[in-house]
């Protein structure tokens, strides 16, 4: 038995390897939400037979329930969590890959809410899982585990496109099997009968680090990145229509996810010599002119390039504003949580719809409004780059001030 924790004995496997039939888990529901970010058009307008606006109304709905599931469940579910929810998550998460089986705009609503549903139950119950599973190295473990779902959510882009590119949505439904094997998995590891673990240390109160910045950084880097993921496969059908664009669509997505995974990973084991302040700093710097370049690519193959460099920088930071989250001042720790990845990445997805809306009002074929709502991304970093610059003078100034063993954590 594991000499740190109780959760060992349930398990039918060693430790280890129930971390990663968890990350699998984590893989597979985000998955399922990267798999639709290259089909709004034309595979979707088409086969809904309706216009841009109201896909990206019923995809960012979608994306904002599953958000907004992630604070709600961690406050009304039982502090251990419902270890039996990692069994049957997957299986509703993939209700997104069966919407080639029906025409309907209200029946492919209804499969993308329960998918969005699925995906924002396993994150918190997953997250305890983890944090059980990595005994001593929770941190780690936790780590690993959010890793493996940006990729998951990468290689949902990247099959989705490839898919939508070769057959439409025929045979879609194809894709929803994996989860089948990842509840298997889960069940046959005893994953549903573990204890979770929660973490009650909260921050001292005399910490000088606001949480209010904190969250503006959360809302502008998922904004950011919302806008990236969902409106880049736009711009190439109708900058490159001849090029097989939902295929380089979901390459890119994909190429992001990547780097923005092992990025993630590389940030994380230099933000404790660093400080997370720095390290976004410098990384909403470097991300502005691959934007540009993105922006002004001429030739489609360049896009995914330029897509690794945005995912090894602003792609992978978001991580580095949960850390500094977790540790702020003001609020309790589970909704400064909640807040930061659920409100966070909930306001991107609004945006995100209202940018469908603005679409919308463009001939279909047009590039420059998607280029003007993507350009929108550089002007949240430059956000980012003032609330960072502005935290690190505030906390110049505390540091001067404060007693002796109270510091500005950096």
């Amino acid at each position: 038995m594991h000499p740190d924790t109780e959760f060992i004995y349930p398990l039918r496997c060693r430790p280890r390897t129930a971390l990663l039939i968890l990350a699998f888990l984590h893989f597979l529901v985000d998955f399922y939400g990267g798999l639709l970010t290259p089909l709004p058009q034309p595979t979707l307008t088409a086969h809904l037979h309706t216009d841009l606006g109201y896909i990206t109304l019923l995809i960012g709905s979608a994306a904002l329930l599953a958000n907004l599931v992630q604070p709600l469940s961690g406050w009304l579910l039982p502090p251990k969590g419902l270890p039996w929810l990692l069994l049957v998550t997957p299986l509703i998460a993939a209700c997104a890959a069966l919407i080639g089986l029906t025409s309907s705009f209200v029946l492919t609503a209804v499969l993308l809410c329960l998918s969005g549903i699925g995906i924002g139950l396993l994150h918190p119950e997953g997250s305890l899982a983890a944090h059980s599973l990595g005994g001593r190295h929770a941190g780690a473990a936790v780590g690993l585990f959010m890793s493996i779902g940006y990729f998951g959510f990468a290689m949902g882009g990247m099959a989705g496109g490839i898919w939508a590119e070769a057959w439409q949505l025929r045979r879609f439904w194809i894709l929803a099997l994996p989860a089948l094997l990842g509840t298997g998995l889960a069940a046959w590891a005893g994953l549903h009968q573990l204890k979770g673990h929660v973490d009650t240390d909260e921050v001292n109160e005399d910490h000088f680090v606001s949480y209010a910045p904190i969250f503006g950084l959360a809302v502008f880097t998922a904004t950011t990145m919302c806008l990236l993921i969902r409106f880049l496969t736009i711009l190439l059908v109708r900058r490159f229509p001849d090029s097989a664009p939902q295929a380089w669509g979901g390459a890119s997505i994909f190429a992001t996810g990547v780097t923005g995974a092992l990025g993630a990973c590389l940030w994380g084991l230099f933000s404790d010599r660093y400080g997370p302040p720095r390290l976004l700093l410098g990384l909403n710097l470097a991300a502005l002119p691959f934007l540009a370049l993105l922006l002004s690519a001429r030739q489609i193959f360049w896009v995914p390039v330029w897509c690794l460099c945005l995912g090894l920088t602003i792609g992978s930071s978001f991580p580095l504003v949960v850390i500094q989250a977790r540790k702020a001042r003001g609020l309790t720790q589970r909704l400064r949580m909640g807040l930061t990845i659920g409100g966070g990445w909930g306001i991107g997805e609004v945006v995100f719809m209202s940018g469908g809306a603005y679409l919308n009002r463009f001939p279909a074929d047009d590039p420059k409004p998607v280029v003007h709502i993507l350009s929108a991304c550089g002007l949240m970093m430059v956000l980012n780059i003032a609330l960072l610059l502005q935290q690190r003078t505030s906390g110049s100034r505390a540091t001067a001030s404060a007693p002796v063993g109270v510091q500005f954590s950096a």
